[in-house]
């Protein structure tokens, strides 16, 4: 049994991203690891936590589970480090041993690429683990 590893990001659709990943790791037996970045000092991390437990609840009541929320240590331009990096940091520096990592992919157009990088892209840019992209 090992650990999936699930980025619970900010679109509209991270429910659904979740719901996917606590249903792959119904199946196969797996616990999930469901990760986190505060986006803002407005966003509520215990409202965070609530929704991802209760996406969780929902779909495999008894599935084993841990949230990590990472709350940057504040918003201040010495603590302000990229959520791609944020990221990428969490899913290598673990001691677990990840099955796989499962990310939200949607569509960027020309512009978006220009101006924002896109997390998907860095974590698949680190060849460390597989990805599950759950189009959204």
């Amino acid at each position: 049994m090992g650990t999936i590893f699930v980025a619970f990001g900010g679109s509209e659709h991270r429910s659904n991203v979740l719901e996917f990943a606590v249903e792959q790791a119904a199946v196969s037996d797996h616990d999930l690891f469901v990760y986190h970045v505060q986006e803002s000092e407005e966003e509520s991390v215990q409202q965070i936590r609530d929704e991802i437990e209760t996406v969780i609840r929902r779909t495999a009541p008894d599935l084993t589970f841990e949230v990590e929320i990472d709350t940057r240590g504040g918003f201040s331009d010495r603590t302000n480090v990229s959520e791609e990096k944020l990221l990428t940091d969490a899913i290598l520096d673990s001691d677990r041993d990840y099955e796989f990592v499962v990310m939200g992919d949607r569509e960027h157009d020309f512009l978006d690429d220009l101006m924002h990088s896109s997390m998907t892209e860095t974590v698949l840019e680190t060849h460390a683990i597989p990805v599950m992209l759950v189009p959204v």
